[in-house]
């Protein structure tokens, strides 16, 4: 009478103490508080107090309660102490779940042959012969269910996968989020669930893309024009490749001529990456950083058609209309008081070139630099500090010029440009920037101020160290 209310007072306030907390010992003590306590005050009432046999039906089913929830608060206290308050890295944490299932299972069988024997004085030997004869044809009935069961232990127990890996097996590809009794759940790349029982994966010859190591190499192939040489196009495709954020520099990206198809030279491209997550964002990355690339170098892509060319074009018509041109040209502040001749002449002599977001179009320390003007987009100056951290210096918009201090001086260039967005440039050499300031020498003074402004925020930039 005295004993029981102070227990429970004991458990309330040991419950409402640990869930302010934040324990999962708050489980095992509800268990505690609502089954076990007072189960054992009714059945010492009805034995002790009141006297009634303990051989009766009621009292053994009293006493089997007990008996069950005493078992269920211990399998809550054990699961509580080894694995819900185990660390990331300790050997309770790299348990699978199936395995902690099943040794749940078999505890709670050994709970009911002792509660059998102790309270319902069954005999376990006749239990274990009858169990034998029926186990046949409990076998038969749910033989694919054992067959999961079963194949579910070979794999835990293999560990050829855990969860978190990506596998592949058929032309299916998922990440693995459970591995129960039954089947292996996997979330594919279009974000559906994939159920595969126990029994089909042990059959089947399957990739684990994360294991041993995460090391992958994507593959995948492209094909250029005949007229294009195989070494440019393999430099190109390698400058591309390891520019190409997720790409790994070691191991290098392997490329290989694989085929003289019938419209194109055909190029095996393998690279490598750490993160198999990624493969799509990286496969989209590095395909359209191609297209730039083979756009800057004059390399070609062609249709999977038969081309007859009777004649090549004049260079003017590849680059398009010269009078389209030259009045976007004028459309620019650098170019509005300079005379259409001059346009003209720095129309048909220049270069016209596209650069992809995030592309380096100039390195620092670069030689052989070229005057840069920008008729889209927008780019960036960087340069390196004298901590040998690359540091902004400023953002280039539509009109703006670049390699105009390295044309000049007929030196490395001293700062980077990276594209912020896609960008086109027309390029002049250094005859073409000559005419530009022996014939518009407003326009001349102008890049003077500008170059002499820009040598100062490179020398500022240079000397930050943050």
């Amino acid at each position: 009478m005295v004993g029981f209310p102070f227990l429970m007072l004991v458990l309330n306030e040991s419950i409402v103490y640990l869930q302010k907390q934040g324990k999962p010992l708050v489980h095992t003590l509800r268990i505690l508080r609502n089954l076990v306590l007072p189960i054992f005050v009714a059945f010492i009432v009805l034995t002790k107090i009141i006297g009634l046999d303990t051989e009766q039906t009621a009292l053994r089913l009293l006493q089997t309660s007990l008996w069950v929830s005493l078992i269920h608060a211990a399998l809550s206290f054990v699961n509580v102490l080894l694995f819900v308050e185990a660390g990331g890295n300790t050997w309770q944490a790299q348990v699978p779940k199936l395995l902690r299932d099943l040794t749940r299972f078999f505890l709670i069988l050994i709970g009911t042959a002792f509660v059998l024997s102790l309270v319902w004085k069954t005999d376990l030997g006749g239990l274990l012969t009858a169990l034998g004869v029926s186990s046949i044809v409990i076998g038969l009935a749910l033989q694919d269910t054992l067959g999961n069961l079963f194949s579910g232990i070979a794999l835990l127990f293999g560990r050829p996968f855990v969860i978190g890996d990506w596998l592949k097996f058929g032309d299916t590809v998922g990440k693995v989020i459970e591995i129960n009794w039954r089947a292996v759940h996997l979330i594919t790349r279009d974000q559906e669930m994939l159920i595969v029982p126990n029994s089909v994966l042990a059959k089947e010859v399957f990739y684990n893309y994360r294991r041993p190591q995460p090391l992958h190499g994507e593959p995948m192939e492209v094909g250029f024009s005949y007229n294009d040489p195989p070494n440019k196009v393999k430099r190109v495709l390698r400058q591309a490749a390891l520019e190409t954020p997720g790409v790994l520099s070691d191991p290098e990206p392997v490329i290989q001529t694989t085929a003289y198809a019938d419209s194109s030279i055909n190029y095996y491209i393998r690279l490598y990456l750490r993160d198999y997550e990624r493969v799509p964002q990286i496969r989209d990355a590095f395909m359209t950083r191609i297209w730039y690339a083979a756009q800057r170098h004059h390399l070609t892509i062609p249709f999977p058609i038969r081309t007859l060319i009777h004649e090549r074009p004049p260079r003017e018509e590849l680059n398009g209309s010269n009078r389209r041109v030259v009045e976007e040209l004028r459309s620019l502040p650098c170019f509005i008081a300079t005379r259409s001749e001059i346009l003209e002449q720095l129309v048909t002599n220049a270069e016209f070139k596209s650069f992809g977001q995030g592309e380096r179009i100039l390195y620092q320390g670069q030689e052989e630099v070229k005057l840069h003007f920008l008729l889209a987009g927008q780019v960036q100056m960087k340069v390196l500090n004298y901590a040998n951290r690359e540091q902004e210096v400023l953002t280039l918009s539509k009109g703006d010029f670049f390699g105009a201090t390295a044309l000049l001086s007929q030196e490395p260039s001293s700062n980077s440009v990276v594209a912020l967005s896609d960008v086109d440039v027309m390029i002049l050499e250094i005859e073409a920037m000559q005419v530009i300031i022996d014939r518009t020498p407003q326009l001349a003074r102008e890049m003077d101020e500008i170059i002499e402004a820009r040598r100062k925020a490179i020398h500022l930039a240079q000397q930050a160290y943050a």
